[in-house]
């Protein structure tokens, strides 16, 4: 049977790479968030928000975290085009954590996204708890109800030099589920309750599940 519907070409080298950036999030949904906590060398936590995290391999258990370089718009960043807070870390110390963010943590989570100087530590600025991991030095966020300890695997550059992207691969050394997250190795989504990113300030649940 051959579809009626009609569709919308898109040549996406015809946006500016903000529009192009607002299509892609919007249209790629809904996206696991990471809140991820990493030490600078003076030892500031730091936590920011990634809408798009993802597992690249189960053996060895890696994730990958991507983070554009920053922008004139981040005016505490060293210049546009230097590496963002989060990845700087990572990079001097190959240690972070990847804390999972629920509904409740809405809120705070939107507010780590604020660009704040590198010696501000988002988690005392919203008002986070923090808990000490086992195996790497950042701390977890307590409100988070799975964190992934991780050390650096690899990073992959992608962009040029007007536009920069940073693939961060992290191997997966120690995870931690609050009280009724986990059964045998299945995780309780409705104990879990994970806030999916759609675009902007927009956030969706996953109450809703369809099983088929």
């Amino acid at each position: 049977m051959t579809a009626t519907r009609g569709y919308d070409s898109v040549d996406l080298d015809t946006f500016s790479e903000d529009s192009r950036y607002k299509f892609l999030t919007g249209s790629v949904v809904p996206r696991p968030i990471a809140l991820v906590t990493t030490l600078s060398e003076t030892g500031v936590l730091n936590a920011a928000p990634f809408s798009q995290f993802v597992i690249i391999s189960v053996t060895p258990p890696l994730l990958g975290i991507v983070a554009h370089d920053a922008t004139e718009r981040q005016v505490f960043a060293a210049a546009p085009g230097a590496y963002k807070d989060t990845v700087r870390n990572i990079l001097a110390n190959e240690e972070f954590v990847i804390n999972s963010v629920s509904e409740s943590m809405a809120l705070q989570v939107q507010e780590c996204a604020h660009p704040f100087p590198p010696d501000v530590s988002e988690v005392d600025t919203v008002g986070f708890h923090t808990l000490p991991s086992d195996l790497v030095k950042p701390s977890r966020i307590a409100e988070s109800q799975i964190q992934f300890e991780c050390r650096l695997h690899r990073t992959v550059p992608f962009g040029d030099g007007h536009s920069k992207t940073t693939l961060v691969v992290g191997e997966v050394v120690r995870v931690h589920c609050a009280e009724g997250v986990l059964e045998g190795h299945r995780v309780i989504h409705d104990a879990l309750r994970p806030l999916g990113r759609i675009a902007g300030r927009n956030y969706c649940r996953t109450a809703d599940i369809v099983s088929v």
